[in-house]
């Protein structure tokens, strides 16, 4: 009778969570219990292929609701999952996912099925003895025991439970069990550095959480609907990728360094900092063994600014004040330029200015302050933007070379621009260099300011800069819709080269705005302005910036056209190179996915053709297309640019699961 009754609590304690439930003597009796509900989750195979098993889970509502590893399954479309008396059950899809913490939570088909309830793993305590039950033998066994060791936090901020049962591949997903027979955790193991891996169990809550959180609606597993299916694939490309690209790098002064220097930023960008420092180390080290001073400095200082770019700012100045102060340049004040302005875009804006302090050579001082006060205007803090472009002013007055005071005094003009003071900054111009006059009107005209920018652009006494000004003020008045203007300004424009670029920009704008027919006036124009051109160079980019336009305004046929009539006409590899990697932008900015990746394969040059890849891959990515940029993004043959692609989609998506 008490055997009886001690059994009846225990099925009450699996199958509803009970706390109530006496501690168990004999693990035989919770296995045989909880079995029914403890499952493997498979790949489906297809066209008669074998499914495919990947890991352990349980099912903890009759519906058919699965807990399971996110990690195990990430990338896998179709799912199944097998029960211990080998039936098979569909898995629909899924209700909640939470990639950093490395759980899922599938919606599988069926009702009235056996399942197991969450305990409350906030009540863990170190010493613990606890059980995993899989659903697959294994080298340590179907079921394992062992105790709670420590409590670990990963580098996810997630605390979990350490646990001394050894995790295989088959009980990653399994129900971790306390005495109470008491789901407490869901079996996992993370790695540590020196390639050593402990045992862990995600706190039981966590799931919890995941379950109240979880969507009505069962969503398809596909990267495109829900991110972090996509960022586990992308992370675990990343990590495959980067194992190639580290040992791509040819020894050699500049070519290493910069390799590796490429690597540890792409990685610290998808986050993987442990790596990135690695690397960056690797190159360090390299750059240590330079004989020649002057190449060490510069390959010392380039590690001092991307460690800056990554985010590393301590180990990034620590860097800077190690390098040797050449007779030539004062490459130490200029990492140390760079890295005040890195810490500005990362939020340190005084930090950052008070490293500038540190920055003995003026010249650079007067750059990295202009550099900030540009940060701030892209930040929308234009008022502290000019209090420093002030700052920049006075330092930029003190620089005795005449041609470097003239050339950082018109800087400081054009950042006063920016930050919307154009009297100042007029001033300040006036009393460097007027040539300076084209870039403040360049920002009049993105204020909207069109009479007072044309006024104030033709008021520069170099052509090049002028008419060059006049091109962006045409472009700004064409995204305005005010396309006479724009027509009028660009038919004004001696420079047939920029002529052909304003009608092209005002033509695409016009076809954008559904002004087809006047469109294609401006267009015939803009090709005839083209044709007149002489100089080989010039005539095939105006035909390419044409091309580009024609594609921008989503006439993909003639954008087609124009660029086969540059390759034939030239038979360059070079002008080929250049018009369908134009081309391939615009169209993957119009969505035209299959056509841009058409276009990016006509280019020859390997290189720019991997670059290309990458920029279609990070527009379909900030499209939701992620499952379609990942696909792109492992095409590209160059291993660094496939880093940097991967590195890129893994931030978009981060920072679309953000919002």
């Amino acid at each position: 009778m008490k055997r009886w009754m001690a059994l009846g609590m225990l099925i009450v304690a699996v199958f509803t969570g009970t706390s109530a439930a006496q501690e168990i003597t004999d693990w035989s009796e919770l296995t045989d219990k909880a079995l029914p509900a403890i499952v493997t989750v498979m790949s489906a195979g297809e066209e008669g292929a074998e499914n495919t098993p990947l890991c352990s889970g349980f099912i903890i509502s009759g519906d058919g609701k699965v807990v399971t590893s996110f990690n195990a399954i990430a990338g896998k479309r179709n799912l199944l999952v097998r029960r211990s008396d080998g039936s098979f059950l569909t898995v629909k899809g899924f209700i909640s996912a939470d990639a950093d913490k490395g759980l899922i939570i599938l919606q599988a088909e069926g009702n009235n099925l056996p399942f197991i309830s969450l305990g409350d793993s906030d009540k863990v305590k170190l010493g613990e003895v606890i059980c995993v039950i899989s659903s697959m033998p294994s080298a340590a066994g179907q079921i394992s025991t062992g105790v709670v060791s420590a409590f670990r936090e990963l580098k996810s901020g997630l605390k979990t439970l350490q646990i001394t049962t050894p995790v295989t591949k088959e009980s990653i997903g399994a129900p971790v069990f306390n005495k109470k027979a008491e789901i407490i955790g869901i079996a996992s193991f993370c790695p540590l550095e020196g390639g050593q891996v402990v045992s862990i169990a995600i706190p039981s809550n966590v799931a919890k959480e995941l379950l109240k959180g979880a969507k009505a609606e069962v969503q398809p597993l596909s990267g495109d609907s829900f991110a972090p299916f996509a960022l586990a694939t992308a992370q675990t490309e990343l990590y495959k990728t980067y194992k190639e690209a580290i040992q791509t790098p040819q020894p050699g002064e500049d070519n290493l360094v910069i390799a590796l220097l490429r690597i540890a930023e792409a990685m610290a960008r998808a986050g993987q900092i442990d790596s990135a420092l690695g690397t960056f180390s690797k190159a360090m080290d390299f750059s240590q063994k330079i004989g020649d001073k002057e190449s060490q400095s510069w390959a010392v200082m380039e590690v001092a600014k991307s460690l800056a770019r990554a985010g590393q700012f301590d180990k990034a100045l620590q860097v800077a004040k190690g390098i040797w102060i050449s007779p030539h340049v004062d490459r130490r004040s200029y990492a140390m330029a760079e890295i005040g302005i890195s810490m500005a875009k990362a939020g340190q804006l005084d930090q950052g200015l008070q490293v500038v302090q540190e920055v003995s050579d003026l010249l650079y001082r007067c750059y990295s302050l202009v550099g900030i006060a540009g940060v701030m205007v892209e930040a929308g803090q234009r008022e502290r933007a000019k209090h420093i472009a002030d700052q920049a002013l006075q330092v930029a007055k003190s620089l005795k070379d005449k041609d470097e005071r003239a050339g950082w005094i018109g800087e400081v003009a054009r950042v006063m621009a920016k930050s919307g003071d154009f009297d100042k900054a007029l001033q300040v111009a006036k009393g460097g260099d007027n040539k300076y006059l084209a870039w403040i009107a360049e920002e009049m005209a993105k204020d909207g300011q069109f009479d007072r920018a044309l006024q104030t652009a033709k008021g520069a006494k170099d052509v090049s800069l002028r008419e060059s000004a006049l091109l962006n003020i045409i472009k700004e008045m064409a995204k305005a819709g005010q396309f006479d203007q724009a027509i009028k300004v660009s038919q004004e424009i001696k420079d047939p080269y920029k002529r052909c670029q304003g009608l092209s920009c005002v033509a695409a704008a016009m076809a954008m705005a559904g002004q087809q027919e006047p469109a294609e006036e401006i267009y015939t124009l803009a090709l005839q302005t083209a044709q007149g051109i002489k100089a080989g160079y010039e005539r095939n980019f105006s035909f390419s910036v044409a091309a580009q336009a024609f594609a921008q305004a989503k006439q993909f046929d003639k954008a087609l056209q124009i660029a086969e009539g540059i390759v034939n006409e030239n038979k360059s590899e070079q002008s080929g190179n250049y018009v369908f990697f134009l081309l391939a932008e615009a169209m993957a900015s119009a969505g035209q996915y299959d056509q841009a990746l058409q276009a990016a394969q006509r280019i020859a040059d390997a290189s720019v053709r991997s670059n290309t890849l990458s920029e279609v891959a990070m527009t379909m990515a900030r499209a939701g297309q992620f499952d379609a940029s990942l696909k792109v993004a492992q095409t590209i043959q160059d291993p660094l640019a496939r880093l940097d692609a991967l590195a890129g989609i893994i931030n978009v998506i981060k920072a679309q699961k953000q919002q």
